[in-house]
């Protein structure tokens, strides 16, 4: 026995003697005091995050009605549409040529924009110093405009860019209380090169998920239906982009976090290789984990925008704001070359079931672009020892979800992570036992296995061979590639079409099954709009999709009413090749 317990059990009998009811009032006293004490302790802090985050709500609504009330008296709603349904290149020729003001360019999106986010809620703050910056562009004389290839170009940005003087929540109330001292690498390149942020955007609470809800700004919807979600955690930009508010913006990926909303939402995005664009200053639940990196990333209404913006963050636009990434620029041959590819064509990686409408527009892809005179072939995904699912959430979640556990400490949970948070609030012993017991009980199931990832590593070897097992995979793909001579691969990039917003069910993390592998592997990728499921897409989709157990009922659910809701299609390239991605993007984004 400790000396504290000692003395302590001592002091206790020496107080009570003889008296059997003073011992049981003094032992009830000794133990609720500090459970009280806790209990008080804990209540004081909720109150707090909670009045903070009533107050901070309070001053985002209150600039937003401020600025939407200047906006609505500077520019009408025609001349806003008529500006803001340019593509990006007419946008940027007539911007260059001094046709369009930078301010008149702003007001225009800002007009549309706060339009648009009555009923779809993608904004969390006006850039309140988009006009100065817009005034100060047309301040400029012609020479000075050639230099900035971006010239007056509005973009949004997601909530988790550090920006100077505001604030990067990432939708959890703790963080409402650090304001940010340095803005983000990549959008100081962007400003430096000429652009205009001007919305911040909403995300997933913690952004470990592909939904589009947090207790702080609320819930985001889909443009082309109310009902269901946009995607995540990028989900502001792609419902901001999708509704016509934005032609351009910035969001970030560690597991499909631009590519499943750009599928979802009918626009492109591109998620590149984690180390080519900048991810200084931004904000993160889970820091210090490196075995899957997060990346910035881009999305567009059109590829056009992607390519013109990956150039600049490919540029010393880029390079000077963050010495930490490689001088590697963009190869301008690589992406104009029309020399012949193997494309690689994949409609299916188990487990998850892919709906046939999604596999169609796959082969349809290759089909077309078989006729431009590529060389299509199909592509397996290569067999491994480990399951790929569990080893990405072990890597996500390395340290058991400490971080994430803590950060969400006397907050309000989001129905997008509550199954999450159950789960890394258990013992990683119980994880373990449970996953054994039921991988025994049923051995062919493979999200057994998948849910001891969330145990963390053990111990720091149990970290490294989780790395060197990430290593392997990710050899195995590039050898695999290698041995076959493929360029890019075209695969779905969701299995579904855009999940129902439902607060009882949550979101399905295996919506993102055709996604996260990208970012095990890092190798960069992107989305595509080809096509619309039909009536007969549809209805053949909600016939043939299996429903053999709770996860594919889930999916299958969101089949209906999916007619008039967009196809995409993942174009997938080897490391540091976003030229080719982009390339064979934009082909089929030609084909349409």
């Amino acid at each position: 026995m400790s000396p504290f317990f000692y003395h302590s059990a001592a002091w206790l009998r020496e107080q009570v003697g003889s008296d059997p009811k003073r011992g049981t009032a003094m032992l009830v006293a000794s133990v609720s005091v500090p459970v009280l004490t806790a209990f008080m302790v804990r209540t004081y802090r909720r109150r707090s995050l909670l009045r903070q985050r009533k107050e901070y709500v309070a001053e985002m609504e209150c600039q937003m009605r401020s600025k939407e009330q200047e906006v609505a008296s500077r520019i009408s709603e025609e001349r806003a549409k008529e500006i803001t349904s340019l593509s990006f290149t007419e946008l940027q020729s007539k911007l260059q040529k001094g046709e369009l003001s930078c301010i008149e360019v702003l007001y225009a999106f800002q007009r549309v924009a706060f339009t648009e986010n009555v009923q779809l809620n993608f904004i969390v703050q006006p850039v309140l110093e988009a006009e100065d910056m817009a005034r100060r562009l047309d301040s400029l004389d012609a020479e000075a405009r050639k230099k900035l290839p971006l010239f007056g170009i509005p973009i949004s940005v997601k909530e988790n860019y550090n920006m100077r003087g505001y604030k990067s929540t990432v939708g959890v109330s703790k963080f409402i209380s650090k304001t940010c001292s340095e803005t983000s690498g990549i959008v100081q390149a962007l400003v430096d090169a000429g652009a205009v942020p001007f919305i911040r955007t909403n995300i997933a609470q913690t952004m470990m998920s592909l939904a589009a809800h947090n207790p702080i700004y609320g819930q985001t919807r889909n443009p082309l239906d109310l009902a269901r979600s946009p995607g995540g955690s990028s989900a502001g930009e792609s419902a901001a982009i999708a509704s016509g508010s934005s032609l351009i913006g910035l969001g970030s990926d560690i597991a499909g976090s631009v590519r499943v909303p750009g599928a979802w939402c009918g626009i492109t995005a591109l998620k590149p290789t984690a180390g080519r664009f900048s991810v200084l200053n931004q904000t993160s639940v889970i820091k210090g984990q490196s075995a899957v990196k997060g990346t910035s990333g881009l999305m567009a209404r059109e590829v056009d925008a992607l390519v013109e913006f990956t150039k600049v963050v490919t540029s010393d636009f880029q390079f000077q704001v963050d010495m930490s990434i490689p001088r590697q620029y963009f190869k301008e041959e690589e992406y104009l070359s029309t020399k012949p590819l193997t494309i690689g064509y994949s409609r299916y990686w188990a487990p998850v079931e892919v709906t046939q409408s999604a596999q169609r527009a796959v082969a349809r892809a290759a089909a077309e672009l078989s006729k431009q005179g590529h060389k299509v072939v199909e592509w397996d995904l290569p067999e491994f020892p480990d399951i790929p699912a569990r080893m990405a959430v072990q890597a996500y979640f390395g340290d058991g979800g400490v971080q994430m556990v803590n950060n969400l400490a006397n907050d309000d949970v989001s129905y997008v992570i509550q199954t999450t948070m159950r789960a890394l609030t258990v013992s990683n012993r119980l994880k373990q036992t449970v996953a054994a017991v039921a991988q025994k009980l049923i051995p062919q199931d493979w999200r057994y296995k998948f849910l001891t990832g969330l145990a963390g590593a053990k111990d720091v070897n149990e970290w490294f061979e989780l790395q060197n097992k990430i290593a392997q995979y990710r050899k195995l793909w590039i050898d695999d590639w290698n041995r076959k001579g493929i360029d890019v691969l075209l695969a779905p990039a969701v299995p579904i079409p855009a999940e129902f917003i439902s607060p009882k069910k949550g979101c399905s993390a295996a919506a993102g099954a055709y996604v996260y592998l990208l970012n095990l592997v890092n190798f960069p990728a992107g989305v595509v709009p080809f096509g619309k499921i039909t009536p007969e897409d549809e209805a053949n989709d909600f016939k043939n999709y299996p429903n053999q157990d709770l996860m594919q009922r889930r999916l299958k659910e969101n089949i209906k009413g999916s007619t008039g809701l967009p196809l995409s299609v993942q174009c997938v390239a080897l490391p540091y090749r976003e030229e080719m991605c982009l390339r064979v993007m934009n082909l089929i984004s030609k084909l349409q």
